[in-house]
């Protein structure tokens, strides 16, 4: 599987909430999200990424989904271009376009690093 595929499997299985994922993840993965995101900032290793992070995230919003539009990929790094498309929890919509960037190494996610449009986020989030 080549590194595009990897990142593509990783957003299909997550999305479904497949644990699998995690498989798809060296044990002491870097998870960057920008300082403005819920809960912001540098959060290292599956446990707390998955069970840490991102049910806090999750827990903002009624809806929180990623649609990816393009894959480029060069060298070691596999740049995702997308828009989380995100409802409130009362009921208003947000999109807020991201750029995802991941490192491979040996065939694992070993980072991650997301660039996206907090202020619509954290309007959702309110």
């Amino acid at each position: 599987m080549n590194n595009v595929e990897l990142v593509k499997k990783f957003y299909i299985l997550f999305g479904k909430q497949d644990k699998s994922f995690l498989e798809l993840c060296d044990d002491s993965i870097e998870w960057t999200v920008m300082k403005n995101m819920p809960n912001g900032g540098t959060h290292v290793g599956k446990k707390n990424v998955f069970d840490g992070y991102f049910p806090k995230l999750f827990a903002k919003f009624a809806e929180f989904h990623v649609v990816t539009d393009e894959f480029i990929e060069t060298g070691n790094r596999v740049i995702v271009l997308g828009t989380y498309k995100i409802t409130s929890k009362s009921g208003k919509k947000f999109d807020a376009p991201f750029v995802h960037i991941y490192t491979i190494q040996d065939g694992k996610i070993v980072k991650f690093r997301q660039y996206s449009d907090t202020v619509e986020i954290q309007n959702a989030a309110k």
